[in-house]
């Protein structure tokens, strides 16, 4: 089974909220998998990421995926190991209703805050559509807004091609705020959301705080409010550092350590100050062993975290890709508007064709 997801930015696994979901259930739950952080979207069943090849047949979709791995017996749900709390049906019970309780008040505003949001679209659609393949990152990212419209005008009655001032999502911005500091004061005295241990919940939570607190966008309303509380920022850092340290990804320091060899992970500072490892391989002692100790495994492939657009080959490809994408949408767009005139059997060409007067002088 290999599991297909977007490569990372700003010290995370993955830019997206569902990848990173994904991931953190994984990591939680010891499942013994193969990630590819280099997935294309285009060849997902539903046109995102994350997908999973199994037995042949391609799954889309977090809660699919784990529905799939679940009925494998690999990565079954987590229960807290909490005695306290009751027993393991009351556990799923309770764990479920606190992802029902953040999917309802905290989603749509995440999504209109990434998606919808005039001010943000445009930079969260190219973080995207550097980790798409030219030419599937033109109209990829696109689904994401459909996405995001369907929520809107579902729940808040409007579309997001509607003029801005008809946008009022006050009450989506209220409620994800409301979540915010509920989960804040759920995090007060735990290191995890339920219990001593991570649950499902932590996963669902991990991919909204990763991406709310690391993504910058010129309108983060929902990340001034993460950094007011303390709790929220420790707890997304805590569990990138231990159980992504090698997975976390940033471009810029790929970028500036590419061809000096197989990156270390950082072992001080931000996990943002620290790059992916090249290979398994290369992790140092600390790393081997609080990867053991967080149920990190070599299946956790990380192979692929370079930047696949690096070499002269790859670059090549992508400008003669750009070149004929450029050449067809402007050859279309000029004769779908008069500009250029295709030949025909009729004109020949439209060669102007004169007619003989027979007017002229005969000189015999």
């Amino acid at each position: 089974m290999e599991i297909f997801v977007y490569r990372g930015e700003w010290g995370l696994p993955s830019i997206d909220y569902e990848c990173n979901r994904l991931l953190a259930y994984l990591k939680f739950s010891g499942a013994k998998v193969t990630v590819n952080f280099n997935g294309n979207p285009f060849s997902s069943p539903n046109g995102m990421l994350p997908y999973m090849i199994a037995d042949g047949k391609k799954i889309a979709g977090y809660g699919r995926i784990v529905e799939h791995l679940s009925a494998a017996g690999i990565g079954s749900p987590m229960t807290a190991k909490d005695s306290s709390i009751g027993d393991e049906r009351q556990q799923a019970t309770r764990i479920n209703g606190h992802m029902q309780y953040v999917q309802e008040h905290l989603h749509p505003y995440f999504m209109y805050m990434l998606w919808g949001d005039p001010k943000n679209v445009d930079t969260t659609r190219t973080v995207y559509a550097k980790r798409i393949p030219i030419p599937f990152n033109f109209y990829c990212p696109r689904k994401y807004v459909l996405r995001t419209n369907d929520i809107t005008q579902s729940l808040a009655g409007f579309s997001l091609e509607d003029s801005i001032e008809f946008h009022d999502v006050s009450e989506f911005q209220h409620n994800a705020k409301t979540c915010l500091n509920w989960i804040a004061t759920k995090l007060e005295d735990s290191r995890w959301f339920v219990g001593d241990q991570p649950t499902e919940v932590d996963a669902m939570l991990y991919g909204y705080l990763s991406v709310l607190l690391k993504h910058t966008l010129p309108n983060n309303v929902l990340q001034n409010h993460i950094r007011q509380c303390p709790k929220l920022m420790q707890y997304v850092d805590r569990t990138t550092s231990t159980y992504f340290a090698k997975e976390g990804f940033n471009s810029f320091t790929a970028t500036r350590n590419n061809g000096t060899g197989p990156q270390k992970d950082s072992t001080a500072g931000s996990p943002n100050d620290g790059g992916s490892s090249s290979s398994s391989s290369s992790a140092g002692g600390g790393e081997k062993s609080r990867s053991e100790k967080s149920g990190n495994d070599a299946k956790f492939h990380t192979g692929q975290q370079q930047d696949p657009d690096d070499g002269p080959k790859e670059r090549r490809k992508r400008y003669i890709l750009s070149g004929l994408v450029a050449t067809v949408a402007m050859v279309g767009f000029a004769v779908l508007n008069g500009i250029l005139t295709l030949p025909n059997e009729g004109n020949h060409g439209n060669f102007i064709q004169y007619d003989d007067p027979g007017d002229y002088d005969d000189d015999n």
